[in-house]
């Protein structure tokens, strides 16, 4: 998305009783990196392997079995939806941080609000340096963390700064 229309997706999104005080979208790999091996992901696939390995044992000794074949389909249509999820995800969430929360939206006819955290539920920010340009803020009092950002150290300054 362009950085001007970026500017009007987000400030239709902030309340008018904040003040928006830095936005950025991540680094595409790092959103795809993270949610491919998070734990949901990993359950979904092995759902469809199962689903696979008792399809196969079950034709292989008793024939065919409709209701095997239903949870297949379930089972690799949950995968198929999971990573649609982390394309979309990956493509459409913008972070932005106001004078009183960091919120997570979501890029789509209009903003969507995907996670609000408020400034003082956040914790002290650790700002993790990543080698290709893009950092990643942790933060200690949430399991949150602001992925695949440019100029991170910056992100983190405003974010300091705010919190006063």
């Amino acid at each position: 998305m362009h950085e001007d229309d970026l500017k009007e997706f987000v400030q239709a999104g902030v309340r008018a009783d904040e003040e928006l005080l830095w936005f950025g979208q991540p680094q595409f790999s790092r959103i795809w990196q993270r949610e491919y091996r998070s734990r949901i992901t990993k359950l979904f696939l092995l759902a469809a392997v199962l689903a696979v390995l008792l399809n196969i044992i079950t034709f292989t000794f008793f024939g065919l079995s409709t209701i095997l074949n239903i949870v297949l389909i379930v089972a690799i249509g949950g995968v198929i939806l999971r990573f649609c999820w982390i394309y979309y995800l990956g493509r459409r969430l913008v972070y932005v941080l106001t004078s009183k929360r960091l919120v997570f939206f979501l890029e789509s006819a209009k903003p969507i609000e995907y996670k609000s955290f408020p400034l003082d539920k956040l914790g002290e920010p650790k700002l993790a340096r990543g080698t290709d340009g893009y950092d990643d803020v942790f933060f200690s009092d949430v399991k949150e963390v602001v992925f695949g950002i440019s100029k991170g150290g910056y992100f983190e300054s405003v974010l300091l700064r705010g919190k006063i």
